[in-house]
């Protein structure tokens, strides 16, 4: 896949991931210095955004990500220098236990590598087994995300409910 960039075109490297696939899991050190492994199965729905410049990180999307607060973790990896992250952790009181500026890793298990100073802006919604339900690549790092597709998805992750038998549904609890 490529995607442009201040008028160059770049391929973006390493993995393509898709939707219905396996996310992969990936160490992340996080502004708070926690190491934290993302991607895979875990007990809330994740959100990974990947922002070449955090100021990207807009009212809307920090809207969906409140309104379902409580069942998703939201993590954010970006290239952005402390002080445009201090900004925006402070605009929309976010919590630096869940952003990263070490994106080379993820940028490549993610496919979303542009270069050692790049990477693409995109958004993965990743259920509860860990497999990849939503994912946005703008062709252009200058454009914005499609906020009402996200959100939607997001929100039939978040309230999916398995059917069929379970110990559950069986014993009325």
């Amino acid at each position: 896949m490529q995607v442009r960039y201040k008028k160059e075109t770049y391929t973006l490297g390493k993995k393509d991931r898709n939707i219905e696939d396996e996310a992969p899991a990936v160490r992340v050190k996080m502004l708070n210095d926690e190491i934290k492994v993302i991607g895979l199965m875990a007990p809330s729905v994740q959100v990974m955004i990947t922002l070449n410049d955090i100021n990207k990180y807009s009212s809307e999307i920090n809207e969906i990500i409140n309104t379902t607060k409580k069942k998703v973790f939201t993590y954010i990896i970006t290239t952005s220098s402390k002080e445009e992250i201090d900004s925006i952790v402070e605009k929309f009181s976010l919590d630096k236990a869940f952003i990263s500026t070490e994106f080379k890793d993820f940028s490549l298990k993610f496919g979303v590598n542009i270069n050692d100073e790049i990477i693409a802006n995109s958004i993965f919604v990743i259920d509860k087994e860990g497999v990849i339900k939503y994912k946005e690549i703008p062709l252009d790092l200058e454009d914005d995300f499609k906020i009402d597709e996200f959100s939607t998805t997001l929100n039939k992750v978040v309230n999916f409910k398995p059917k069929g038998h379970t110990h559950e549904n069986w014993m009325g609890v």
